[in-house]
């Protein structure tokens, strides 16, 4: 049983297609998740980290646990939520996040370290080279590989220690991201704050 788990966890295993399935179904499970995206007018997919995580992560993008290289002063802290070995897990913005702050209060996580980085999907797809999946379940979107930096559209952080810190540090580099303070976790897009 526990291995038939193993074989079924989108988390840890791409999906498995036939030949036939990889020659006629090009990039289908990100077919499926941009037909729901589309369907249910989502703007945005939903990475929850640590903020400590963020410099790494606008130095690299949001890189797959078994491609973290870091030096011996760096650490990057994992939650285990959306942050596996072979896949970077990802909520829709429509979900009422239910299992991420229900875990996060279970795992007693400092709500305060937490960062919600907005990933555009449209951005994502035109620059993934691997297939996504969904479970739809759990409503998470897995990625196989490295996500890039131009796909990320902002970052919401609620410690306002790091906050500056982060804004300084994407101005000073010219990245395109919109980085805000988000005292009640909510996530104030763009288009709302224009």
């Amino acid at each position: 049983m526990k291995k038939d788990k193993m074989i079924n966890d989108l988390s840890e295993n791409k999906p498995k297609k036939g030949l036939l399935k990889k020659i006629f179904s090009n990039k289908e499970g990100q077919k499926k998740v941009l037909g729901i995206i589309k369907s249910k007018k989502i703007s945005n997919l939903y990475f929850y980290t640590d903020v400590n995580n963020v410099l790494l992560i606008l130095e690299h993008g949001i890189r797959l646990l078994k491609d973290q290289k870091l030096r011996k002063d760096e650490e990057y802290v994992v939650w285990t939520y959306l942050e596996n070995e072979n896949s970077v897990g990802l909520e829709f913005d429509s979900s009422t996040r239910a299992h991420f702050w229900k875990w996060a209060s279970e795992s007693k996580v400092n709500i305060e370290k937490i960062t919600v980085i907005g990933i555009d999907p449209e951005k994502l797809a035109k620059l993934s080279k691997e297939d996504w999946a969904i479970d739809e379940v759990k409503n998470i979107v897995y990625i196989y590989e490295t996500i890039p930096l131009e796909a990320i559209d902002f970052i919401m952080i609620k410690d306002k220690s790091n906050l500056k810190r982060i804004q300084t540090y994407v101005e000073a580099n010219d990245i395109d991201i919109d980085v805000f303070y988000g005292e009640t976790g909510n996530v104030d897009t763009k288009k709302e704050r224009k």
